[in-house]
């Protein structure tokens, strides 16, 4: 009987723990701007009822948006190109500076699985009072979750 009730408490003990989560070592997102590294590991990733697929990453004092319509017909090796006569967008707060116009730049989609993402981007984007123009480079993404 007491070996029964050891099993019981047992039981409670490790239904009690909670599971810890930890980061995938094989996630990563990350982008450059003026030759500075920025990275968010765990980006907010949305796909909205209208199949907008919108990609929010943060580092500090930068932020970046990555907007992207139409995003069920997107296949590995789909190309999206930025710029203001396009309806794809990406833009760029740094210091609290809000740089909204993209002027040109694509992202590529290198592999688009069930729940995951990868591939690589590039934009410049400018604010709108003075016209300070940010170029972003080298940004990549591998194995993000949506």
């Amino acid at each position: 009987m007491k070996f029964t009730y050891f099993l019981v408490a047992a039981m409670f003990v490790f239904a009690a723990c909670e599971k810890e989560e930890t980061e995938d070592p094989n996630t990563s997102f990350s982008w450059k701007i003026d030759g500075n590294t920025y990275s968010d590991n765990s980006p907010d990733i949305e796909i909205n009822s209208s199949d907008v697929l919108t990609i929010d990453a943060s580092n500090n004092s930068v932020d970046i948006r990555l907007i992207i319509y139409d995003f069920s017909s997107k296949v590995d090796g789909s190309e999206v190109q930025f710029g203001i006569l396009g309806i794809n967008n990406a833009y760029v707060t740094q210091n609290e500076v809000v740089h909204p116009e993209t002027d040109n730049g694509k992202l590529t989609f290198s592999e688009i699985g069930d729940s995951k993402l990868s591939g690589t981007f590039n934009f410049t984007s400018h604010e709108t009072t003075n016209w300070n123009i940010v170029t972003v480079t080298d940004g990549q993404f591998l194995n993000i979750t949506y």
